[in-house]
Order: C-alpha cells, then sequence, then structure tokens
C-alpha cells in the first residue's frame, strides 16, 4: 500500500495522529468530525496495511501511528469566500495545489494545479508578513515549512482561509447574506477630515505589542511595519486588539522608535529617518480621499508615548464577512522579496486583464499619476491591489499604504517602479508623456488622461498648503520638532512645505506646468510667495497649546 493511494479521511488520521500522537475513539473522530463508523472503517484500513496500530482493548483503546520510511505530505485545505478552493499539499518534495473538483471561480494563473514547486506559490506566500515579522511568526509557530504560517493568519488580506485539512469539518462559514460591496461602499470606507485624532480614546493596547517587544505577531497582514488588528468601539471611545478569532474591521499601525530616531538610520544601511510617518500616511490618504475622489478608507490619528500611531479601516471586511482582494505580486505570481523587481508597464498589463471597468483602469492610472506627483517611491507590486465585487468582477482596491519618501528624502524616486524602457535603471523623474505608454496599454485616451492629470496637479499645487496649515492643529500634541542634523533640528511641518516647494521647482523643470498651460503658478516659487514657516514661531504655538490644555 502507497501512502498516495490512500484516501482522503485515511490520509487525514494519519495528519492527526502525527499531531496528537495517540487517541482513542470519542477523541479523534470529534477531532476529525467523522462518524464513528467512518473513523472504525478507515483506522482498521490503516491498521491492516501497517500505517496504525492499536493498544489496549474497550474504552481504553488507542490508536497511534506507525512510523514508516515513506514520505507522508501534510495538507491544508484552502476556502475562498467560504467556498471550498483546493488543497495545498507540502513537505519534503516541495509544495503542489489541487482545486476541489466543485470549485468553479477563478484559477490564478501562478497557482498551477499538480505541479510540484520548491517554493511556496506567490499566492499564498505574499499573504505572509515579510522581514522580521516572518521571522518571529516562524519562531513563535516553530514551523519547519513557511506555508504551516497560514493557518495561523486569521486577519490576512482576502478572504482566503486556511485550515488543516484533518480539521477541515470544523471550518463555518455562511456568505449567502453577505450585501455586495457597492451597495455598503460609503459605510465601509467611511468619511473623515484631516486632520481626524481620536482625541480621549482609551488605546487597550499593552506597550510591549505597540513597540514589537513581544515574540509573536498581532497582525496577519504583510509587510515590514509592525501591525495590530484592532476593533473601536467609537460610543465609549475605546480601543482594543482583538481576538485570534475575530474579524478585525480596523488596523493600528504603531508609530517605531527605529523609524523616528535620528541616529537609528546609522546603525543599519537598509534604515531610514521617518519621523510621524502617521501624519504622513494619513495626510495623503486623506488627500486622496477628500480632495481627488478616490476609493480611500477611513484613517485616523491616536496619540502615542512620542508620536501619533496611525489608524485606518479594513476595506475588505463588513461585520463578519470578508471580501476577497489580492495585491499585484500574487497577481503577477512574484514572492514578495521581489516587489520592486517588476515595471510598471508589466504591473498595468495585468491590472488590464484583472480590472474589468474602464473607469476602474481610468482611475489605476490616475492613482498613479498622483503617487508620482507626491513621490510615492515605495509604490511597489504590493501596495496596489484588486477587490473582488462579486461574479469575479475585479476594482482597483481602495487605496492603502499611501506615503511620500520625498517629505523626508527630496530627491528620492518619484515611484517604487520604472517607467518606459528609457528609464529602467533611473526612477526619479518622470514627465507627463511618460505615463502615455501606460495609457495605451489600459486603452486610455491620452487626452482625456491629460486633462485628469491636470487636474490632480491643479489641486495638489492649489490645495495641499490647505492641508500643511490645518497640520498645526497636530502641535496641540507634539512639537513636531525632528532632527535635520545630528545636533540641528527642524519641525514636520517646515518639512512638508520644503517638500511642497520642491516639488513646484520639480513640476517647472519637467515643463509640466507649460505642458498643462498653467504657467502662472510660477509665480508661487517668488521669493515672497514661496510657502514659509518659523521653526521658532511653531514652537511657541506648541507650548500656548500646552498651557492652555492644562
Amino acid at each position: 500500500m502507497k501512502i498516495d493511494d490512500l484516501s482522503r479521511n485515511q490520509r487525514n488520521i494519519i495528519a492527526i495522529l502525527e499531531k496528537v500522537k495517540e487517541g482513542t475513539t470519542s477523541e479523534l473522530t470529534k477531532e476529525l468530525g467523522l462518524p464513528r463508523r467512518t473513523f472504525l472503517d478507515n483506522i482498521n484500513f490503516l491498521i491492516k496495511h501497517g500505517l496504525a496500530k492499536k493498544s489496549g482493548s474497550g474504552k481504553g483503546t488507542f490508536y497511534s501511528r506507525v512510523i514508516i520510511n515513506e514520505y507522508i505530505a501534510k495538507e491544508i485545505t484552502v476556502f475562498k469566500e467560504g467556498i471550498k478552493f483546493g488543497v495545498l499539499q507540502f513537505g519534503a518534495n516541495g509544495f503542489e495545489f489541487t482545486y476541489d473538483k466543485n470549485y468553479k471561480g477563478e484559477k490564478p494563473t501562478s497557482l498551477l494545479e499538480n505541479v510540484q514547486s520548491p517554493d511556496l506559490f506567490p499566492e499564498f506566500e505574499n499573504l505572509i508578513p515579510e522581514y522580521a515579522r516572518r521571522d518571529k511568526l516562524i519562531n513563535e509557530y516553530n514551523t519547519e515549512y513557511l506555508s504551516e504560517l497560514l493557518v495561523h493568519l486569521k486577519n490576512t488580506h482576502g478572504a482566503y482561509d486556511f485550515i488543516n485539512s484533518y480539521e477541515e469539518s470544523k471550518y463555518v462559514s455562511d456568505y449567502s447574506n453577505r450585501p455586495s460591496w457597492y451597495s455598503i461602499k460609503n459605510k465601509i470606507l467611511g468619511s473623515n477630515d484631516y486632520p481626524n485624532v481620536l482625541y480621549g480614546f482609551n488605546l487597550n493596547v499593552e506597550k510591549e505589542i505597540l513597540t514589537a517587544k513581544t515574540k509573536g505577531e498581532h497582525s496577519a497582514l504583510s509587510g515590514n511595519q509592525n501591525k495590530v488588528d484592532i476593533d473601536i468601539d467609537f460610543k465609549n471611545k475605546e480601543i482594543a486588539e482583538v481576538t485570534k478569532d475575530e474579524v478585525a474591521l480596523y488596523l493600528l499601525k504603531p508609530y517605531s522608535e527605529d523609524l523616528s530616531s535620528y541616529f537609528e538610520q546609522f546603525k543599519k544601511r537598509d534604515k531610514g529617518y521617518y519621523p510621524h510617518i502617521a501624519i504622513n500616511e494619513h495626510l495623503f490618504m486623506s488627500f486622496a480621499k477628500n480632495e481627488l475622489g478616490f476609493n480611500v478608507p477611513y484613517t485616523a490619528l491616536i496619540e502615542g508615548e512620542k508620536e501619533f500611531h496611525y489608524i485606518t479601516k479594513r476595506y475588505d471586511r463588513y461585520e463578519n464577512y470578508k471580501y476577497h482582494q489580492k495585491d499585484f505580486a500574487q497577481y503577477l505570481g512574484i514572492k514578495s522579496t521581489q516587489k520592486y523587481k517588476t515595471t510598471s508597464e508589466v504591473l498595468f498589463t495585468k491590472l488590464n486583464e484583472v480590472i474589468y471597468s474602464e473607469d476602474e483602469k481610468f482611475d489605476a492610472l490616475r492613482f498613479y499619476f498622483y503617487s508620482s506627483i507626491i513621490n510615492h517611491s515605495d509604490l511597489h507590486a504590493k501596495n496596489i491591489g484588486a477587490l473582488n465585487i462579486g461574479r469575479e468582477k475585479n476594482i482597483l482596491a481602495p487605496l492603502y499604504d499611501v506615503i511620500s519618501v520625498g517629505v523626508y528624502y527630496g530627491n528620492s524616486d518619484a515611484l517604487g517602479l520604472s517607467i518606459n524602457s528609457r528609464y529602467l535603471h533611473k526612477k526619479v523623474k518622470f514627465r507627463v508623456e511618460d505615463f502615455y505608454g501606460l495609457a495605451d496599454i489600459l486603452g486610455v485616451n491620452k487626452d482625456k488622461f491629460k486633462i485628469a492629470a491636470k487636474e490632480i496637479l491643479i489641486t495638489f499645487i492649489e490645495k495641499f498648503p490647505i492641508y500643511i496649515e490645518k497640520s498645526k492643529e497636530l502641535l496641540k500634541y507634539y512639537s513636531l520638532e525632528i532632527n535635520n542634523t545630528r545636533n540641528g533640528y527642524t519641525n514636520f511641518i517646515i518639512k512638508l512645505a520644503n517638500f511642497y516647494n520642491e516639488r513646484i521647482v520639480e513640476f517647472m523643470k519637467l515643463d509640466m506646468l507649460r505642458d498643462f498651460d498653467i504657467d502662472k503658478y510660477k509665480e508661487k516659487l517668488q521669493e515672497d510667495k514661496l510657502l514659509k514657516y518659523n521653526k521658532l514661531e511653531l514652537r511657541q504655538l506648541h507650548e500656548n497649546y500646552k498651557i492652555d490644555k492644562d
């Protein structure tokens, strides 16, 4: 008898015996969710063929596994939006996926059936947190294979659920009453002004969790930054971490001591100095939401010990329901470590296949242009996604992880990926015409795109100074002072103003003002019209706020 010839129930019995070592009939049938007679028929079959053994008698009968040299693969059953998607097998021989025979939905091109892979398929690998967060998970669960982490990811993005196949009978999910995403879009995304500070809210999350000092992880969402799955009781002003069995409707990104320390950047080559990154993300997400009309979830700030923490709403969750979302690293079939290793053309070619609506494709191009305007140089294949709104129809996912690296480093890349093969190794500066190739891929009229790009640029030039001015409200909470040298300091508001002035200069150098026939904005570069703030005046304003609070 070969292992490959065993039935699913027989393989599951072997798998559970590997886990519990031995068990009685009642214990094992309960764990497996099998009828008593079905279990006895299959365990007796395994005993007959030397794969299991029985000891004791009567109520004292125990079953255990017989160790053999033949390799037995482990199995995880995958569900998608409550429907059985397939089975992932893994072990010493690699990884293999088999679709369920009753599954009728989309089958990812990168997830080939019955094909062995030495690595976990990108469709699933991209769901697992990256870098040090991944290492913590591996240590926490003492996993031999990366895929074993999947069963512990309860609040990852999208609507995949993973369960050990021998526990498949325990899976319960009912999507029959789930409302369509569009019908509750406004309720899901919510609304917020800038700045939106949750003043007076109690953050009921342990300090060790906020500072990433715990052994385990507190969110399954991928990425490098520390994250905590939370829920918010707005009526009672309470914010608390959810349990692993609860659906998280909100996400908390605690501020990072490492990223907020000027001196940490000198300790490791890949570290930078990103003070008040929560304000950064809240600002540029709110601007995209309220001024440019993108689909953007609710965002907020809450006081931390030294800086604000960032909060955002999950747009792929509603009550206990999940909506399927994938990032474009998954769609392209590339590992998370390769998220910068593709090009904008490759990404948009796939996006054109995945997104069904012409308006949504157009929004993707608008978002890309906005990202270049604000120097969103962390825009890689994992930071843009598609959301399934039903019947395998995908829209551009609401925006997430939008920050401006240019606020900190004026010479940063405009985007995380190259545009146009002429700029394959030069990502810093893009002209309007560089986006025309992407427009062609999507079938977007160039003149239509140029009009939209002009509107985005004018909106940024005219309204971004208002957001900088509004940022002064945050001086009620912190001085916003940051290092600009080892011994010198400036203010985050001044950094925002300098960024704005530098962007106007860049727009002029790239002929954007002339191409869009908006040369009048050159006057903003006149000495008396430059956006300027005085750090001593900002410090005094902060001190005045402190006096008022006291």
